[in-house]
């Protein structure tokens, strides 16, 4: 063999390697596609810290594409679609139950993982073979019926607020149901389908209830500002199922941290994509702890007392803006 040819060889020899360093390396890359149902600090929250550990977890070995429906069910299911076809992208990461009911309905082979959605076990997603996992954010109930009393023994009625239109609000509304009739509470339930219907369901479930109880669902979360400015606005204590939404002006709310259940969703994506596990042994993880945040402004405005032991265990929201 010439020289040239030799030099030639040698060439293609190293250039193929690189070509196999550069596969190899590819493969290990992952893409995870992130649905989310729409923008508010609790879906967020889950997004952030499903990135944040993952990232950390595989030492920056996984990419992102991220969508969101903006509270769109079209929109969730065109997303997701586009998600499926996407040959490159290796997983899904469905953030809410409209997000995870249409990457359910479009994806039955790419391991989806999910976080935000209160019962997934009822959404008919969850069965041998399946390729979803990931955690639930169901709050306790009967927790929630014990603070409310707590907070204003004298309450009599509660009023719940909610958009019917939610699957995941019509499940936990049903259980706070149950949680507040076994205490002896009276309960009316109040249905809003736009935020343009809000101040005025607002207004009449404070004439109906000593209360307002508000669940986590996308609409009225998203919209939280507005609804609790108008509970505040007629006196009314607001109690809500997420923890962000006091941030937002409700007054109290106990459940599950949406930046920690996102790094749970994280860990069982590792073992699903990088260990070997599938989705089906890690199954869903409902929340082992919750928190409890007052609002500092809402409780001087409604002069509500809050109980020492109450006070003790839990964290005081002081907005930086109420001054």
């Amino acid at each position: 063999m010439s020289k040239t040819l030799r030099i030639i060889a040698c060439l293609i020899a190293v250039l193929g390697g690189l070509l196999i360093y550069k596969s190899k390396e590819n493969k290990e890359m992952l893409t995870i596609g992130i649905l989310q149902t729409a923008t508010h600090p609790a879906l967020d929250q889950a997004r952030e810290g499903f990135m944040e550990e993952i990232s950390r977890l595989t030492e920056g070995k996984v990419r992102f594409v991220i969508q969101n429906a903006e509270g769109s069910l079209s929109q969730a299911q065109t997303i997701a679609e586009s998600f499926h076809a996407h040959r490159k992208i290796d997983a899904i990461y469905a953030i809410a139950t409209p997000a995870v009911q249409a990457a359910a309905r479009a994806e039955k082979k790419k391991p989806i993982f999910i976080a935000a959605v209160t019962d997934p076990e009822s959404l008919g997603i969850i069965f041998p073979d399946t390729n979803i996992c990931g955690t639930s954010d169901r709050i306790d109930t009967e927790a929630q019926a014990d603070l409310i009393l707590k907070l204003v023994p004298a309450v009599q009625t509660v009023s719940i607020v909610y958009n019917p239109g939610e699957n995941n609000s019509q499940i936990m509304v049903q259980r706070m149901q149950q949680s507040l009739e076994k205490r002896g509470l009276k309960i009316v339930t109040l249905g809003v389908h736009s935020e343009s219907e809000i101040a005025q369901t607002i207004g009449l479930a404070s004439r109906k209830g000593e209360v307002i109880l508000v669940p986590a669902d996308n609409l009225l979360v998203g919209a939280m500002p507005l609804v609790a400015r108008e509970a505040l606005k007629k006196g009314s204590p607001l109690f809500a199922s997420d923890i962000p939404s006091v941030e937002k002006g409700a007054l109290i709310a106990q459940g599950a941290d949406y930046s920690v259940l996102g790094k749970n969703t994280a860990e069982i994506a590792y073992r699903v994509l990088f260990s070997g596990n599938t989705p089906q042994e890690m199954g869903i993880v409902h929340p082992t702890h919750s928190k409890i945040l007052l609002n500092k402004r809402a409780i001087e405005e409604l002069k509500i007392s809050i109980p020492l032991d109450l006070l003790e265990s839990s964290t005081l929201f002081e907005d930086p803006d109420a001054h």
